[in-house]
This record gives C-alpha cells, structure tokens and sequence, in this order.
C-alpha cells in the first residue's frame, strides 16, 4: 500500500517519494532503481486493501514524526546529528508499527538507534513525548543541559494540561443534541490528553 502511495505521489513530491521509496521498495521485495521507472498505479493496484488500517498507520507515522522532530527542535539538537530512541509501553500495534517503519523512522528522524525499555525498567534523564500510549524517550546525555529540559517540559506540560481542560470543558457543555460520534471522539481526544499529561507528569518528576 505504501509503495503504491509513493508512486501515486511522485509527480507531486519527486524528491522525498524517491527516497523512501528506495527505502521501502527492498522490504516489499521491488527490485528496481528509481521510483521514475516503475509503473504508475491504477485503480485495481488498490483494490482489496484495507484502507482504515492504512490511514491509521500514516496517521501514526506522521505523529511520531511529529513528536520527535518537536523534541530535536525544543532541544536545539542540529538535524545533521544522530540521536538514541527508547521507547516505554505501547501496545501490539505500536510494537507492530516501530518494526515495520523502522527505516523510515531512522531515516527521517536521524537515529542511531532504537531499544524498547522494560515498564519497570529505569529510565534515564531523557526528553520526552507522548504518542497514543506509546513513550518516547530521547537520552540527554551529551545533548542538553538538565535546566534546559526541566524548562522544555513545564512548557509542555502547561500545553497539553490546557489541551486536556478544553477536551473536558467540551464534554461538559455537550447537551443530548450532540451527536453519539461527536461525544465519543472528544471522549477519546481526553483519554488521549489524559495519557499524555499522565507520562510528561513522571518524566518532570524523574528529573526533579
């Protein structure tokens, strides 16, 4: 599906579709040089595929790309230069997902490596992100000072506590009117907030 996508795209995006796609194409077994000279996707390439899985993989991909380029950015960390990622709890799906865009992530987001941490596993001075239930740690060691960090984080944590209080403030004033869909997603938009608040609470204590 994704390899598919990138040809769909590359008249649009030339430059960034033929780089993953020289990425992607080995792991699905392509044999080829360049994404200009493969065939340009028809309507039957996408028959049978299973569309919502797809778009909630990409919708999670761009998420954890998001998250960590706004670590490397509020680090100040150069974009030349490598970094370790640990990764803390998650479920099936997320484990799922880090295997299956493991070199796109290391691509995109230059890491040096990747290590999945226990959950009593401790954890070592790191900035932190958030994506579903997924934990992302990026060691301090060698990047930034502590006092940076603590700063970064208080920052974040006043963000997602203001996310989380409009999620609320929204449930509360919903009347019967409101469609079940619309209170079921901002219910789930909280449980989001929640979680994330929840992990940025222990990492800025960790660092206390």
């Amino acid at each position: 599906m994704l390899e598919s996508l990138l040809r769909l795209l590359h008249p649009l995006v030339p430059f960034v579709t033929e780089e993953l796609w020289r990425q992607v194409a080995p792991r699905v077994g392509i044999d080829g040089s360049s994404i200009s000279l493969q065939a340009y996707p028809q309507p039957a390439d996408f028959a049978g595929k299973d569309y919502a899985a797809s778009a909630a993989d990409i919708e999670w991909f761009k998420s954890m790309v998001s998250a960590l380029r706004r670590v490397r950015s509020e680090l100040g960390v150069s974009p030349a230069r490598q970094v370790r990622l640990l990764l803390q709890a998650g479920g099936d799906n997320d484990r799922a997902r880090i295997a299956r865009f493991d070199s796109q992530l290391r691509f995109l987001l230059r890491l040096e490596s990747v290590e999945w941490l226990a959950a009593d596993a401790a954890v070592p001075a790191a900035a932190a992100a958030i994506v579903g239930e997924l934990k992302l740690l990026v060691p301090l060691e060698g990047l930034v000072d502590l006092d940076a960090e603590r700063a970064r984080l208080d920052k974040e944590l006043a963000r997602v506590s203001a996310e989380k209080e409009k999620s609320e403030a929204k449930l509360a004033k919903f009347t019967d009117k409101v469609p079940a869909a619309v209170v079921e997603q901002e219910r789930q938009r909280l449980v989001e907030w929640s979680s994330q608040l929840e992990g940025l609470q222990a990492q800025r204590a960790a660092l206390a």
